[in-house]
This record gives C-alpha cells, structure tokens and sequence, in this order.
C-alpha cells in the first residue's frame, strides 16, 4: 500500500492509504477516504465500488514500525459509505488508511448491467436464451478459475474426479474437479466458507457460494456481447472443447476440416487466454454448476435475479472438453437434477457480502 495524501485538521490528521488492483477493463476502484470532523468525532467517507470488502485502520504516529489498530471492517454496500471513529477528534493526531480486501486467486467483478441472453440472430442459439437486461448492484469476487481435485482434496478429504491414475490419466491435481454434485458444490462452499472465517481470512459476514446464472454471464461476458468473449467465433485451440466442430460467426457449428483439436480429457486450469476480467476456462474445460433452479427467462429488466424459486433441475453453463463450439457460448445454458455428478461439470466459486 502507498500513503497518497497527508492533510492536517486542527488536531486530527488522515492518510489516504489504497491497494493497488491489476489494470484491466473492469478494474476494482480502489477506495478513498475523506474526512468530516462532527463534534466528537471524526465521521470518515470512503468511496470505491459497491459491495468492496474494506477494512478502515487508524494509527497515531507514522513510522516504519508504526502498530495500526482496526477501527472498522465493513461492506460498502453505498458510496460513499461512512464510518465513525468516536476517538477521532482528541488532542492527539490520528492517521487513517482504508485496504480493500483481495483473495487469493480471484477477480473482482464490479457492479454492473448488461444485455443476458442471445440476440435472434445468433446461430445455433436456444430457445430458452431470450434477452433481457440485467442489473447486478453490488460487485463481488468470483475464482479464476475452476475448482481444482487439489483444492477439493485439500477442503473435503476425498477426489471425486475421473480424470487420475485410477482411469490410467496422468496426476495432475490442477485439473478442474469433476463428478461434483450441486450439493457437493454448495457443501464446499460451506465448508471453505467457515475454514476462511474462523482463519480471519474473510469478514464474518462474508460468504463463499455457486455465482448465480446472471453474475456466471456477466462475468463470463466482461463487457463482450459477441457468442464468445473470444469475439464471434471459436477456433480449436482457443479453449479446450472438442474443436472437430468449431463454430464461426454468421455461420454457426462447422467440421469442414473434421481434424480440430479435441483432447477428450479436462486440461489444467489456466492453460487457455482469460477474459478481459482475469477469468480462466470460462469457456469449456468442464460446465459449471450456478445456483439457480433452471427456469424461463424475465422479458423485462430485472435487477440481481435469483433464477426460479423452485424446480427439478439445477443451472450449469459454460460447456465442457467435449463440447461443441456452440455449446460454448456465453449465453448457453444447460441443467440438471442437483444430485448429478458426471465428469463434465464442476464449479466455481464467489465470494461475496450482505
């Protein structure tokens, strides 16, 4: 963290303190603090992105060695949001800082609205892929990538993937972990959710989940409206998806060659391009599990849909190593019953507050 601005008012001081994010298209802003002095206290104003995970920290001296003191974990659920440190106005100078705070191995996924769905001229696209405008309200962090059979033997103990020595494949623990269940998947969340708090790695009040089906095409999207967030096609090698059937823009699914790349396997996560977001295997590699019932879309705007309030089968999407090219798409769904446990899903996770 770098120290921006130093400002003295009367007996109480405050520093601008920030984390500094990866420059990419959709960028976490960072967090700013301005200072109001009301009476006894010192009433701080910190404006960033909607639903950053912020913690306001104060000192009274600054050094090399200087001991800063929590004075506030929160949500900015507004900005600006306020915070008051009932100490603030004394005879004695205080310094402040606000961090944003960054998981491991994430990608913060800011508020935003966008166009979920297929337009009617996108080849091969289903029925079920109407479009509507969505508004997600608060940003929130999602994985990079996929789940991997090491992240789950380290959690649950157990590897339910195929693809290991046992099914003669090499080891490789980087792969995305497969024949998961929906409740499998909800069930590492918690279980991830509570090693977390009780290490103090998270805010108590913060929570790892399946991304619902909205926050999955958003993210999957970042700010793309073509069939791929690679542009309008897909070509073997971009992904890993069974690219004897690649699929071009204007034209749709195509085997003219009928010699693409097709692994007929899970990759490591990470081996293909991200999105402008920093997000891995979005396309192909394994389906992910998303925690909506599968139901019709909304034909109006609609701000952070939730899916449908009940159902038989659970929402996946993103295509899988033997997928199609069309399959593959950002606005391809795809479901089933939640106690499916096959090896061409997995999931992701999401990380977010109240």
């Amino acid at each position: 963290m770098t120290c921006r601005t130093l400002l003295q008012l009367g007996a109480a001081a405050f520093c601008f303190f920030q984390t500094f994010v990866p420059s990419r298209t959709f960028a976490q802003l960072p967090p700013v603090l301005s200072l109001q002095l009301n009476g006894g206290a010192s009433s701080l104003d910190i404006t960033g992105d909607a639903g950053s995970a912020c913690t306001v920290q104060f000192a009274t001296n600054l050094s090399a060695d200087t001991a800063w003191l929590t004075l506030s974990n929160f949500t900015l659920l507004g900005s600006p949001s306020s915070v008051v440190d009932p100490g603030g106005a004394t005879t004695q100078q205080r310094f402040y800082r606000v961090a944003i705070f960054v998981p491991t191995n994430s990608a913060w996924i800011p508020a935003g609205t966008f166009t979920m769905g297929s337009p009617t001229n996108e080849r091969v696209r289903g029925l079920d892929e109407t479009q509507h405008v969505v508004t997600l309200t608060k940003g929130f962090y999602m994985g990079k990538f996929p789940v991997t059979q090491g992240n789950y033997l380290s959690l649950m103990n157990t590897n339910p993937g195929f693809f290991t020595p046992s099914n003669n494949f090499t080891l490789d623990l980087n792969r995305p972990v497969e024949q998961v269940s929906w409740s499998d998947a909800t069930n590492y969340c918690a279980r991830f959710t509570q090693q977390e708090r009780a290490a103090g790695r998270i805010f108590t009040n913060w929570s790892y989940r399946l991304p619902t089906e909205a926050e999955w095409e958003y993210s999957c999207r970042a700010g793309t409206t073509t069939p791929f967030y690679y542009g309008a096609s897909l070509f073997a090698g971009l992904a890993n998806f069974n690219g004897q059937y690649e699929y071009v823009g204007g034209i749709g699914t195509t085997n003219a060659s009928g010699v693409g790349t097709f692994l007929g396997r899970t990759a490591s996560v990470g081996s293909y391009q991200p999105n402008a977001l920093g997000l891995y295997d979005m396309a192909g590699n394994v389906w992910e599990w998303c925690a909506d019932w599968f139901g019709s879309y909304s034909t109006n705007s609609i701000a952070n849909p939730q899916g449908s309030a009940t159902g038989s089968a659970r929402v996946f999407r993103g295509g899988t190593f033997n997928s199609i090219g069309a399959d593959c798409r950002s606005a391809k769904r795809n479901s089933s019953g939640p106690s499916t446990a096959v090896n061409t899903i997995g999931f992701r996770v999401v990380l977010s507050g109240p």
